[in-house]
């Protein structure tokens, strides 16, 4: 079972709707390093809890698991647990990717206590992940209105 803060839940929450905007705005916030075309098929770009797996039958770094396990038009993102009970072998879970145009593109670590791990970062080096962003909580939370510019750390 997996136990997370509200700082780092509500973190996590509070980029997305950096990314997203929400409602009441009319244009969408766009961060020049962050730039993605939304899927035509379904309203998900931002997933929390990624789960990482690469094998001869799944790739979850080159293609969505909309794509891997259903038809592309509704949005899937199994959990650990789901994919465990499938034996389904997951190497890592990613706090928040950005698809772009239905594949993920941006993968994001949102830091509350503990900076992604040396093992963790060299596992997904090893597998090919083209990227993997870095922001703090505190940083996050600290704002009141959204940033114009992003503090993160790239590690990949």
């Amino acid at each position: 079972m997996f136990l997370e803060s509200y700082l780092h839940k509500f973190s996590k929450e509070v980029l997305r709707e950096w990314f997203v905007g929400n409602p009441l705005n009319v244009k969408k916030n766009t961060f020049k390093e962050f730039s993605y075309t939304e899927n035509d098929f379904n309203n998900e770009n931002i997933l929390f809890e990624y789960a990482i797996v690469k094998n001869n039958e799944y790739d979850s770094i080159k293609y969505s698991w909309s794509e891997m396990l259903g038809d592309g038009y509704e949005t899937i993102n199994p959990s650990y647990e789901e994919l465990r009970e499938r034996n389904i072998n997951v190497i890592a879970v990613i706090d928040m990717v950005i698809l772009s145009k239905g594949k993920p593109t941006y993968f994001i670590e949102v830091k509350n206590t503990n900076p992604v791990s040396n093992i963790k970062l060299k596992k997904l080096k090893m597998l090919g992940l083209p990227n993997l962003y870095e922001f703090d909580c505190d940083y996050i939370m600290r704002q009141c209105n959204i940033p114009k510019i992003l503090e993160y750390d790239k590690l990949i």
